[in-house]
């Protein structure tokens, strides 16, 4: 059972912006992340695609980081 994107889900983990599932997981490369599920890949950028805000990946440790500080939006883009 998966929430809305970059919130956690009853297991702890990050939802797949694609299919729900709390199954993102990090690849070899810094800000990569793939879902175990579905096998979509996503990189985890800098400027918000939604407002144009931009952040610092290197704070973005935990699901929470994973969406905008300003709108909410998801900083996790298709690769």
């Amino acid at each position: 059972m998966a929430e809305s994107e970059g919130t956690q889900t009853t297991l702890g983990r990050a939802p797949c912006p694609n299919c729900g599932e709390p199954w993102l997981r990090p690849t070899q490369l810094p800000g990569r992340l793939r879902c175990v599920n579905c096998l979509s890949r996503f990189e985890l950028v800098s400027q918000c695609p939604n407002c144009g805000a931009h952040q610092t990946i290197a704070r973005m440790t935990n699901t929470a980081d994973m969406e905008c500080q300003e709108c909410g939006a998801s900083m996790l883009r298709a690769a």
